[in-house]
C-alpha cells in the first residue's frame, strides 16, 4: 500500500508542477485535468508504467482521494488521445502491456528475435512479422457509413445556407449527443449511416427547411475524432496482450499488433468474441490464398480475439512452388493443400505424390495417384514430396553430321529413315554415300549399332522404321580422312601449313604464303613428298621423295616449274640466295673525329678499319680505355641450357643483359692493324672511345668507399688505405680491378705472398666481401676434441 500512496503523491504533484505547487495537501478535486499538459501527462504514464500500477488502480486511488467521475473520465480521456498520438503506452488491468495502434504513426513491435527455423517455415508466419507491410488504419480515410457509434466519439453537425450553425458533439457514457435546443439524441450502438440520418430528422425541428422539396438549408454530420478502443488477443498468439487501437481497426490489425499465431497458433481458426459470443470465425489462408478478406470485421471496444492452437499441420516438399508447414482443416485433402503451396513447378512429377503419415506407432508411406487427389484426406503430421521429372525424352530422334540441318526431331508415327533425312533439308554435297550408322537403345539399355547404304535409303531401295531415342550418324568424306595440308618453309613472307586444295601447284602455295622475300632463291626449290602407297609396302630406308624445282619470281602462268601439282602433306623448302646478306651496322661513339652509325662493308672489317674510316682519335682520347659491347643473340635453346647448368652452381648467378663486353686493347691494335687484337666486327657492335680519367675509385669492402687521383706507379694497396683500408669483411685474397676497356685482373697469391693487380687511370678496384663462417657447436667441438683425444690414445697404444 505504501507504493501506491508514494505513487499517488507523484500522481498529483505532477499536476501541480504547472503552478511551480509542491504539496501533498492540494486537494484532487480542484485540479483542473484540461489544463495538464502533454509533458505532465507523459510523466503520469511513465510512473505508471515504472511502478506496475494498472490504470485502473490509479484511477480507484485519485477517485479515493476526492477526485470526482468526470475528473477520472476527462483524464482517462487525455491518457487515450496522449496515446493515440504516439506518446506512449498503458496498461489496463493485469494484463500485459497494451500496444497503442493509432494515426498510422506507431509502428509493430519486432516479435521475438529467436524465432525457430519451423517457425520461419510456417505458412503465413511472415505475414505478420514483416516491415513490409501493415494493417495500419488510415486515420485521414473517410469513415464508413458501416462504422459503429460509441463512447467519446466526436461528431460535428455543419449547418449552412439560409441557416448557418455548428455543433460539435461528445458521445457521452449513456449513449447520447446533446444537440442545443433539440435535447438528447440516442446513438450509441448506431451505425454512421443510421446515425447521420436520426441526428438530421432532429434537426427539422428547428430547420424545418432542411427536408423541405427544395431545401434552403442543408446539414451534414461527420466524426471529428474517432475513439480508441480496447481489444484483448488471447491464445496461441506471439505477443498476447491488450491494444489500444482506433475504433475503425480491424480484426487484422490487432494480429498484425500481436505478431499473428505463434508457432502452435492455428491459422485457420481465429474467434472474435464479442458480449460473449462468437461472432466471426476468420481463417486467414482465404486471404492469403485467394484474397477474401471478408472476415476481417471492424473491432469494438472490449472485443476479444483467440487463437487457438492447430489441430493438423502437414509438411509439403519437393517440386512445389511453396515448400514448408502448412495447416490443414479436418476434411481437407491433397487438392487443397497444392492449391496452397501454390501448384507444381516447371519441374515437379504430378502423376504421383509420396504421402508419409504417422500413425501413433510408426510410419506408413501411401503413393498417391493423380486420380486420388481429391479422395486422400490429410491428417496431422502428413508430409507430401513431389519428385522430379524423368531427364528423358519420349518421342526424340537425332540426326548428326552431312545434312544440312542436323539436331532433334519428333517421331511421328510411321517415321522412316528417309523421312527423316528430307525433314533435316537432305543430305549435303559432301556426304559419305557408302555407309551411315543407327545407334539405337535397346530395351535393356544396352546399345545396338545399324549399319546402311546411305545411297540406297535416299534413292528408295531400301529403309528402316525410326525408333525413339535413334541417333542416325550420316559422314562426311572429310571427316573419314586425315587433314590434308602443305607447308611452306624459309624465304616467304607467312610461311607455315596452308589446307590442302586439288590441283594446288608451287606457285600457288608460294602465292598463298605472301610471295618471295628479297632474299629467296627461286632457283633452289625442294618439294619434300611423302612415298606412295607401293613404296610404302616395302621396308627401304627412303623415307620421302624430293623434288628441285625452279620457279619464275613474278609467279607467272609459263607453263614452267610453277605448275608442278602439290600432293597432300609435301612441304616446300624456298632456300635463301648464297651470297645474300643483311646491311651490318656499328656504332662508334666516344673522343673520335666523326662519332655516329656505320655501315660494314664486308664481312672482314675490323676495329682498325673502323677507326681509320672514323677520322681517328680526338686530342683528349684515352684509347687504352676503349670499350667493346656486343649483342647477344638470344637463342630459345641456348637461354634454357645456360640457366639449367646455372641452377646446378649456387656460386654461379645468372645475368639478364642482352650485350656482352669485348676485351680489346685499342692502342695494341692501331700500333699492329690487322694483328691478333684487331677483331672482327659484327652487326650491332658499339665501341666507345672515353676521355682519359684521372682518378681511381675504390669500392666494396673498404671503411670509405672513395674515387682517388691517379698517380703513376702508386700500388693498389696505396689507394685501399686511401680509402681507409680493408674492411672486417673484405677478401683481401680476391681484390680484382675493372679497367675502362670492360676487362678486369684479379689478385695472384703464391706462398702467402699477394701480387695485387697493376693499377691505370679510370680504373676500379673491387674488394669483394668475405664469405659468413659457421661457428662451430659445443657438440663440433666435443666430436673434435674426442677424435684427438682417440687419436692420442692410439698413437701411445702403438708406441708401447
Amino acid at each position: 500500500m505504501r507504493i501506491k500512496f508514494s505513487f499517488l503523491f507523484l500522481f498529483f504533484l505532477c499536476f501541480f508542477l504547472s503552478k511551480n505547487v509542491v504539496s501533498q495537501d492540494i486537494d484532487p478535486a480542484t485540479v483542473d485535468v484540461g489544463a495538464l499538459s502533454d509533458d505532465q501527462i507523459q510523466r503520469i504514464i511513465t510512473e505508471m508504467d515504472s511502478r506496475g500500477i494498472p490504470e485502473q488502480e490509479a484511477m480507484a486511488l485519485a477517485k479515493a482521494r476526492g477526485m470526482s467521475d468526470d475528473q477520472i473520465l476527462q483524464l482517462q480521456q487525455r491518457i487515450q488521445e496522449y496515446k493515440l498520438a504516439g506518446g506512449g503506452s498503458a496498461q489496463i488491468g493485469d494484463l500485459p502491456e497494451p500496444k497503442v495502434f493509432a494515426e498510422g504513426e506507431v509502428s509493430k513491435k519486432e516479435v521475438i528475435e529467436s524465432t525457430v527455423v519451423e517457425e520461419k517455415r510456417l505458412f503465413g508466419y511472415s505475414f505478420f512479422n514483416t516491415d513490409k507491410l501493415t494493417f495500419e488504419p488510415n486515420a485521414t480515410a473517410p469513415i464508413p457509413s458501416s462504422y459503429i457509434i460509441g463512447l467519446r466519439d466526436v461528431l460535428i453537425i455543419d449547418v449552412w445556407g439560409n441557416s448557418q450553425m455548428n455543433y460539435q458533439l461528445t458521445v457521452d457514457q449513456n449513449g447520447n449527443v446533446s444537440i442545443p435546443e433539440i435535447g438528447q439524441v440516442m446513438i450509441g450502438g448506431m451505425t454512421f449511416e443510421d446515425a447521420e440520418i436520426k441526428i438530421k430528422s432532429k434537426l427539422n425541428r428547428i430547420y424545418a427547411d432542411l427536408s423541405s422539396d427544395n431545401p434552403k438549408t442543408f446539414a451534414s454530420v461527420s466524426i471529428a475524432q474517432i475513439r480508441a478502443v480496447s481489444v484483448n488477443v488471447i491464445g496461441e498468439a506471439s505477443s498476447p496482450g491488450t491494444y489500444i487501437v482506433p475504433g475503425t481497426a480491424s480484426v487484422f490489425s490487432a494480429l498484425y499488433l500481436a505478431g499473428g499465431p505463434s508457432e502452435n497458433g492455428s491459422f485457420r481458426d481465429i474467434k472474435l468474441i464479442r458480449d460473449e459470443q462468437v461472432i466471426q470465425n476468420i481463417d486467414i489462408y482465404e486471404y492469403l490464398i485467394k484474397g477474401k478478406a471478408k472476415n476481417n470485421v471492424t473491432l469494438r471496444d472490449g472485443d476479444i480475439i483467440i487463437i487457438e492452437p492447430y489441430r493438423q499441420r502437414i509438411i509439403i516438399e519437393g517440386q512445389f512452388k511453396r515448400t514448408g508447414l502448412f495447416e490443414t482443416k479436418k476434411g481437407e485433402t491433397v487438392t487443397d493443400v497444392v492449391e496452397y503451396a501454390g501448384g507444381f513447378n516447371e519441374n515437379a512429377y504430378t502423376h504421383r505424390l509420396e504421402l508419409y503419415r504417422k500413425n501413433g506407432r510408426d510410419q506408413e508411406f501411401i503413393d498417391v495417384l493423380e486420380d486420388n487427389y481429391s479422395k486422400i484426406e490429410l491428417a496431422n503430421g502428413d508430409s507430401i514430396v513431389a519428385g522430379k521429372v524423368l531427364n528423358r525424352f519420349q518421342n526424340i530422334v537425332a540426326i548428326t553430321g552431312a545434312v544440312y540441318r542436323p539436331g532433334n526431331y519428333e517421331i511421328t508415327e510411321g517415321l522412316t529413315l528417309s523421312k527423316l533425312i528430307e525433314n533435316a533439308d537432305g543430305l549435303r554435297e559432301d556426304a559419305f554415300l557408302e555407309r551411315g550408322v543407327i545407334t539405337r537403345l535397346a530395351k535393356d539399355f544396352t546399345l545396338t549399332s545399324i549399319s546402311f547404304d546411305v545411297a540406297d535409303v535416299v534413292n528408295g531401295v531400301i529403309d528402316f522404321d525410326i525408333q525413339k531415342d535413334d541417333n542416325i550418324s550420316i559422314s562426311s568424306i572429310h571427316d573419314l580422312r586425315e587433314f590434308r595440308t602443305v607447308e611452306i618453309y624459309g624465304e616467304v613472307k607467312e610461311p607455315g601449313p596452308f589446307n590442302y586444295k586439288e590441283g594446288m601447284t608451287l606457285s600457288d602455295i608460294v602465292y598463298e604464303s605472301g610471295g618471295f622475300l628479297e632474299s629467296a632463291s627461286e632457283a633452289y626449290i625442294e618439294v619434300a613428298r611423302r612415298l606412295g602407297k607401293e613404296e610404302e609396302a616395302t621396308l627401304t630406308d627412303k623415307v620421302a621423295q624430293v623434288y628441285q624445282k625452279q620457279i619464275s619470281r613474278d609467279l607467272k602462268l609459263l607453263g614452267n616449274d610453277g605448275d608442278f601439282e602439290l600432293q597432300p602433306f609435301d612441304k616446300i623448302f624456298i632456300r635463301q640466295l648464297p651470297g645474300f646478306a643483311k646491311q651490318s651496322v656499328v656504332t662508334l661513339s666516344g673522343e673520335i673525329a666523326y662519332s655516329g652509325q656505320y655501315a660494314l662493308t664486308t664481312h672482314k672489317d675490323r676495329v682498325s678499319d673502323l677507326i681509320a674510316r672514323c677520322g681517328g682519335f680526338s686530342a683528349n682520347a684515352y684509347p687504352k680505355g676503349a670499350m667493346l659491347t656486343r649483342q647477344i643473340e638470344k637463342d630459345t635453346k641456348n637461354v634454357m641450357l645456360k640457366n639449367e647448368l646455372i641452377s646446378r652452381s649456387t656460386d654461379v648467378k645468372s645475368t639478364s643483359l642482352d650485350f656482352e663486353v669485348v676485351g680489346i686493347s685499342l692502342d695494341e691494335i692501331m700500333k699492329n692493324p690487322g694483328g691478333k687484337d684487331d677483331v672482327f666486327l659484327l652487326d650491332g657492335d658499339e665501341i666507345f672511345v672515353p676521355r682519359k680519367s684521372q682518378v681511381v675509385k675504390v669500392t666494396g669492402e673498404v671503411l670509405n668507399p672513395i674515387s682517388s687521383t691517379y698517380t703513376k706507379g702508386r700500388k693498389l694497396k696505396k689507394y685501399v688505405s686511401g680509402a681507409g683500408g680493408f674492411a672486417v669483411q673484405a677478401k683481401k685474397n680476391k681484390v680484382y680491378v675493372v679497367y675502362p676497356n670492360g676487362t678486369a685482373s684479379d689478385t695472384k697469391s703464391f706462398l702467402g705472398i699477394r701480387k695485387y693487380p697493376k693499377m691505370e687511370p679510370g680504373a676500379e678496384v673491387i674488394v669483394p666481401t668475405r664469405a659468413p663462417r659457421n661457428a662451430a657447436t659445443v657438440g663440433a667441438w666435443v666430436g673434435i676434441l674426442t677424435s684427438v683425444a682417440t687419436l692420442g690414445l692410439t698413437i701411445s697404444n702403438i708406441v708401447k
